[in-house]
């Protein structure tokens, strides 16, 4: 009867190890995508900033390159 009461205590113990370790790993990847996010939002933080500088300096771009600008702004601006 002890034998079989160790038995399942081990086999318990092993469980709640397997749970912790998923545990931890879920944690992982959902502090994972919060970093993510927030990297996200700080390249788009710079991106924001170079097109105001780029904004300054359009009068004196190429026609070829105003364009380009707007363009890409406006394709910015959808995504943003």
């Amino acid at each position: 009867m002890w034998f079989s009461a160790m038995i399942k205590s081990l086999f318990d113990c092993i469980s709640q190890i397997a749970r912790y370790g998923q545990t931890k790993i879920e944690n992982q990847e959902a502090s994972s995508i919060i970093q993510d996010k927030e990297d996200l939002e700080k390249a788009g933080n710079y991106a924001e900033q170079i097109i105001e500088i780029a904004q300054k300096y359009k009068s004196s771009m190429s026609k070829r390159d105003q364009r380009r600008l707007k363009s890409l702004i406006k394709k910015f601006n959808k995504v943003d």
